[in-house]
């Protein structure tokens, strides 16, 4: 089959590879029609990037034969490629052999169709919250994070409920990876959970295919700066994904009919997504004096230096999903070890061109990011290049450092003015500077080295840090 790569004539965007716009019922047919990771006949695949070619068949030898030509060519570590194990049970193992293991946390696989779910789609298939330890000594489970349309959502699961069990399992069996992951809807799960008025209750739900929400919470704060008073906008940012587009609008033209001068993003929990839809925010922070400037730089391995390339801040208004906010001085970011890749990006992109505040914690460190390509029924995420800012500012793998550091605050919802990240960004709008650190945050470092990082590790229906140049 033809490959997945197109010129997008209506957004002009500097594209570098886009997924293939086909109907989802088309692709998840060919895919299907693909063998997975194991042996079988030679159906025909979908390669879902321009690099590479795809095996000759879904027999087991030639997959292995055409994913370590495609890894020799373009993975960006190739010179330290791992030796591969003859004896892995699937593709995913033969795959994880061949990375080079002290620096790549990164590549992993995904079925296809997950791909599509996410990308093509904006959907995922499952019931849809993560937890997190909430205290220091790993006692306390709560919720982190509920998608409002998913089954836990709709059935009344909230952030900073504590988790009892879930399909009967502890909370520590729970961190463990259990239960996992559904891989189909209509599989039952029941959560016994305490909410904040320690109410016990239990919800039992099906797996099903739900919608993201990208923008869950967004407000407008008036502060007092002393003489004078500002407007605040403020949101979370989920997924960089094309189906975020509309939210991304509405959010951003609500902020200029309230003439919004200080803006908060929320990235905490944002693992990522598409370059271009990280630019196109970029682009609206940023404001229309970056019109044709550096946002970031694409750089690949030495056997593909005409893959280089540089994304430009958006040139015209009619690339964006809404007008930029312009006269922002400065741009307050809410991170932490979650937030990863593209929203990585967007904070080092803006570091040359804006004053930059990051509240919160130190974020995951993914300077990478992939061409993914498809090869019967399973995407390939390998890295394939790294990012770095106007300044030549990258290989940020330990992560980015805040500005401020401060807990997460479950006993809060999004986009609560006491929630305690939010709280220090307003205050830090009020005042230049940062709070002083909160007992929790401070019992936190006396336990761990990384700090409140680990508040920040989710556990639950999570997907590994994302960036993909499209």
């Amino acid at each position: 089959m033809q490959n997945a790569t197109r010129h997008n004539p209506v957004s002009r965007k500097p594209w570098v590879f886009e997924y293939l716009r086909m109907t989802a019922a088309l692709l998840l047919a060919t895919a299907l029609a693909g063998c997975g990771g194991g042996g079988g006949g030679g159906a025909e695949t979908v390669t879902t990037s321009n690099t590479g070619s795809s095996p000759n068949s879904c027999s087991v030898d030639d997959q292995r034969s055409w994913l370590r030509n495609y890894m020799n060519d373009r993975y960006f570590w190739y010179p330290y490629i791992g030796a591969a194990n003859p004896n892995a049970t699937d593709m995913n193992g033969y795959f994880q052999s061949l990375l080079y293991p002290t620096v790549d946390r990164y590549s992993y696989t995904e079925p296809t169709e997950q791909f599509v779910q996410f990308y093509t789609e904006g959907t995922f298939l499952g019931y849809g919250y993560s937890v997190t330890w909430s205290d220091a000594a790993k006692t306390i489970l709560k919720v982190r994070m509920v998608e409002p349309r998913s089954p836990v959502g709709l059935a009344g699961l909230k952030r900073g409920d504590t988790v009892i069990s879930i399909d009967g399992y502890t909370a520590a069996q729970i961190v463990a990876g259990t239960p996992g992951r559904a891989t189909s809807a209509g599989v039952p799960r029941t959560l016994v959970i305490r909410n904040a008025l320690g109410a016990t209750r239990t919800i039992t739900v099906n797996s099903a295919e739900f919608a993201y929400v990208s923008v869950p919470a967004s407000a407008v704060f008036t502060q007092s700066t002393g003489t004078s008073s500002v407007k605040v906008g403020y949101f979370a940012y989920q997924q960089f994904i094309n189906s975020s587009a509309s939210e991304l609008a509405t959010t951003f033209k609500s902020f200029a009919s309230a003439g919004v001068q200080e803006l908060i993003v929320d990235l905490r929990y944002n693992g990522g997504g598409s370059v271009s839809v990280a630019r196109d925010l970029a682009s609206m922070i940023g404001g229309s004096e970056l019109a044709g400037r550096v946002f970031v730089h694409l750089r690949y391995n030495a056997k593909h230096p005409e893959s280089n390339t540089m994304y430009p801040f958006a040139s015209s208004v009619s690339d964006l999903p809404a007008a930029p906010l312009n006269g922002l001085n400065r741009v307050v970011f809410i991170a932490a070890e979650g937030t990863a890749s593209a929203s990585e990006l967007v904070i080092n992109g803006l570091i040359p061109h804006k004053s930059v505040v990051q509240i919160g914690a130190t974020t995951y460190g993914k300077p990478y990011g992939f061409l993914p390509v498809d090869a019967c029924g399973l995407t390939y995420n390998a890295v394939n290049f790294e990012s770095v800012n106007a300044l030549g500012m990258g290989r940020y793998d330990n992560g980015l450092a805040p500005t401020c550091e401060v807990a997460d605050d479950l006993d809060h919802q999004l986009g609560d003015p006491a929630e305690a990240r939010l709280s220090a960004a307003l205050y830090f709008i009020r005042t230049g500077s940062c709070p002083a650190p909160t007992a929790r945050a401070a019992a936190l470092r006396s336990v761990s080295p990384t700090g409140v990082r680990v508040l920040d590790t989710a556990f639950g229906e999570v997907t590994p840090p994302r960036m993909r140049a499209d």
